[in-house]
């Protein structure tokens, strides 16, 4: 299609855009008229009806009227009716004419007026009509004309086309210099840099004044797409991100005198893909330009926390910039990263301590520095992993060459979040509980090197020193914030799990992986027990988690079994330890669990506790018959080849359902009754289908015999016992 073409459907397009939106201003006028009209004859009737208030006289009082004269009117608006409807406002419809006739309309003429520039320039290019230098100065005189045009007082009562020709103006601007610089190269990098500074600086006081917020946005976008749009490489950092904070001043200084809070948030991320994109050759610059960045935002936050405006769009914006951080922080080296990281993660923490009297923004704080902990985490076991998977490499100190170091790294960074709560405010709940998860998340850094530091007798000193900030914070919050026990706090429950955690873990850290099982079952039945003193219901909660973590590890993990070679040693060895203290644990869980079990997990933790118990029991039972019958180093199941063992595991079998139904019966739990029903009729199974084929005579004499008195004395019990109650079960 022709040029010419093209531009006439424009225009026959806009007519009829502009007649159909001056038809419905018309109709809405029309309409508007009409209800003004009523209102005023209502507004007159009133006045008519309404009599003049009348001297009070001395005269004689008349004699009452009668009743058909005094009685209200039956049908016909009264006067207060129509007096209560006369000062009713009148409703309000959609006003389409503002949308249509007010911003639409504005909004496609600056649109209109902007193609029109560039259709006109792009014409005038074609056929050669003036030179570059004129077509620049002609670009900068359209731009200025129309910022002029939109500061006069006639043009600003209208204040949506107003705000449409001054972001036409600056949208003229913009392209102009960077048509300048790029395509005809009339003015150098340094000009072309200040002229694009001059117009975003111009453009946020225009927004200002004008307070168009829309200017705004077009001012900050422009700001940002200055250096990608007129520098080259990453080089002149100082001037690069001098320009990028002033950038950011002036807008955030713009958003909190206006109210544009957004804004600031707007700033940060155009401040992070600015840092992204630059690809700086010194890591130390790049470092110092990331945390000036935070700095400047949190700076940032703390003026408009003085001035008491909204600071929700603030702290975003801050967070933003410290997590980026972080993302810089993931491909660093050992040596570079932890001062980054405990610079940003300051940085984050600081959000709370200047808002420690706010509320509102508290769960939101809380969320930030606990994704930094997250975060800080990450990044340190990715290094590690760098460091000591990738390359090969067994002994920290042989990367780091000073392990005493960075194991004050490691400390400084978990003191860092066990500090949290004194900083951020010891009411704050999430403060507890994000220095109670610090503790474990840094310590299995710490141990990785001690352990091969430290004499072996003495790694239990590493646990103990992580639980001595929890047992300082019970101590506090006991001591200082007078918190009562019976209370329940979740302050203290977090606290005090924290020193549990870290008391448990002294046995895998003193006697290695085999007793992390048993170290959990402990931990869980603490946990119970704490339930006792600080009676907060999500310390039985994460029992529950820890105790079924535990038994899983025992029942489904195989490798449990070859932790410790087969010694010949029957009954009292590792297994009875291991296996029979989980056991009691859980049986004691079940027992002290307490009350109140008003929750579905609560009413069914104690049952599945004694389950856990019986289950751990048989293993353990089944382990030791293995273990007496196994040849050579491993321990191994097997049902063929041994009479003796075959034998003993049937009567054991017997004998263990056998004391299950007692159990049953003395405690009236028809679940564990029918438990110990299954588990002697496949002992009877086994006698019956397996061991009569392998056993000899002797042997098979005497399985009968065991498992005939077993069968007979659980009949009798089950007669004696259990039959008059059958009929109320």
């Amino acid at each position: 299609m022709p040029f010419e073409d093209a531009f006439a459907l424009v225009v026959l397009v806009l007519t009829a855009i502009i007649l159909s939106i001056v038809a419905l201003a018309k109709l809405a006028g029309l309409k508007a008229g009409i209800d003004e009209l009523r209102r005023r004859i209502v507004n007159l009737e009133d006045r008519r009806e309404t009599p003049d208030a009348q001297p009070a006289t001395k005269a004689s009082v008349p004699p009452p009227l009668p009743a058909f004269v005094t009685a209200a009117p039956i049908s016909g608006p009264t006067t207060a009716t129509r007096s209560a409807v006369s000062q009713r406002a009148p409703p309000t419809p959609f006003n389409w004419e503002s949308i249509l006739g007010v911003k639409l309309f504005a909004w496609i003429g600056g649109l209109a007026l902007f193609l029109g520039v560039v259709f006109f320039v792009k014409y005038a290019f074609e056929n050669n009509w003036i030179t570059p230098a004129m077509r620049i100065v002609a670009g900068a005189l359209i731009g200025i004309a129309l910022l002029i045009v939109s500061l006069l007082p006639a043009v600003r009562r209208y204040r949506v086309p107003a705000q449409s020709v001054c972001a036409t103006g600056i949208l003229i601007l913009y392209a102009d210099i960077y048509a300048a610089h790029s395509f005809y190269g009339l003015i150098p990098l340094t000009v072309a840099t200040a002229l694009m500074w001059i117009a975003t600086g111009g453009a946020l006081l225009l927004a200002n004044h004008l307070e168009a917020q829309s200017v705004a946005w077009l001012a900050s976008i422009g700001g940002f797409l200055t250096p990608a749009l007129v520098w080259r490489g990453g080089d002149h950092p100082v001037a690069l991100f001098g320009y990028i904070a002033i950038l950011n001043f002036g807008i955030a200084g713009l958003a909190l005198l206006r109210r544009w809070n957004y804004l600031i948030l707007l700033a940060a991320i155009g401040s992070v893909i600015t840092e992204s994109a630059w690809s700086p050759g010194n890591a130390g610059t790049a470092r110092n330009v990331f945390l000036t960045i935070e700095a400047q935002f949190l700076a940032i936050y703390i003026l408009g926390h003085r001035i008491k405006r909204d600071n929700g769009w603030s702290i975003g914006a801050t967070a933003i910039t410290g997590f980026a951080v972080f993302m810089f922080c993931s491909g660093l080296s050992w040596d570079f990263i932890f001062p980054i990281l405990l610079l940003a993660n300051c940085g984050l923490i600081a959000l709370a301590v200047v808002d420690r009297s706010e509320t509102k923004t508290s769960k939101a704080l809380g969320a930030i520095i606990g994704a930094a902990l997250i975060l800080t985490w990450a990044i340190e076991l990715s290094c590690y992993n760098r460091a000591f998977t990738f390359h090969g490499l067994n002994t920290p100190g042989g990367v780091i060459g000073s392990t005493n170091l960075l194991v004050a790294w490691y400390a400084t960074l978990f003191l860092l979040f066990a500090a949290v709560p004194y900083f951020c405010g010891t009411k704050r709940t999430w403060a507890w509980m994000i220095a109670a998860v610090a503790g474990p998340l840094q310590f299995w850094f710490v141990y990785q090197f001690e352990r091969e530091r430290l004499h072996p007798g003495l790694l239990w000193l590493v646990p103990i020193a992580f639980a001595l900030p929890a047992a300082a914070g019970v101590l506090y919050l006991v001591k200082k914030e007078q918190v009562d026990l019976a209370s329940g706090d979740s302050r203290l429950a977090t606290q005090g799990a924290a020193v549990l955690t870290f008391i448990s873990l002294v046995f895998p850290v003193q006697f290695h992986r085999e007793w992390i099982t048993l170290g959990w079952a402990i931990e869980g039945l603490a946990l119970i027990l704490l339930f006792r003193w600080i009676p907060n219901r999500r310390l039985r909660a994460v029992s529950l988690i820890v105790l079924c973590a535990a038994f899983v590890r025992l029942a489904i993990n195989p490798a449990v079994l070859s932790y410790h070679p087969h010694t010949g040693t029957p009954i009292w060895n590792w297994y009875l330890c291991a296996y029979g203290v989980s056991a009691i644990c859980f049986f004691l869980s079940a027992l002290w669990f307490g009350e109140p079990c008003e929750k579905t997990y609560e009413r069914s933790a104690r049952p599945l506790f004694y389950s856990l118990a019986g289950v751990v029991l048989f293993l353990l039972m089944n382990i030791q018959i293995a273990d007496y019958f196994s040849i050579g180093p491993t321990l191994t199941f097997s049902f063929e080849g041994n009479f003796a063992r075959d034998m003993t595991y049937t009567i054991a079998w017997s004998l263990f359902a056998f004391a299950l139904l007692i159990l049953g019966i003395a405690r009236n739990v028809r679940a564990i009754r029918l438990v110990a029903i299954a588990l002697l009729c496949i002992a009877f199974a086994k006698l019956f289908l397996h061991d009569l084929n392998s056993l000899s005579q002797l042997y098979r004499i005497g399985a009968f015999m065991a498992v005939a008195v077993i069968a007979i004395v659980a009949s009798f019990l089950y007669q004696r016992f259990l039959s008059p109650a059958v009929k109320n079960t």
